[in-house]
């Protein structure tokens, strides 16, 4: 299974979910169980958003290794985490 965050070009809520993103899921991200794609930039990301009918970026899902959509999960979470974490 991987953890994959959608983000996009021009996208402030984008560049805030991938900071927090990358923080909370370091190794995930150097070990290739996470990514982060730009659906502005990949075609295949793109279609696989549209045949999944995914919500607008940021988005992240988790998918097996078929690249089969097992759920979408809300990047706000990562959000109010990194937020709760550095007021402590």
């Amino acid at each position: 299974m991987n953890l994959v965050l959608f983000t996009g070009n021009e996208c402030e809520p984008c560049q805030e979910v991938e900071e927090a993103f990358r923080k909370r899921y370091k190794e995930e991200l150097d070990s290739g169980e996470a990514d982060i794609v730009n659906l502005d930039e990949e075609e295949d990301a793109q279609q696989f958003w549209m045949e999944n009918d995914l919500p607008l970026a940021p988005t992240m899902v988790v998918v097996s290794d078929q690249k089969k959509l097992i759920t979408i999960l809300d990047p706000k979470e990562l959000l109010e985490e990194a937020h709760s974490s550095s007021s402590q």
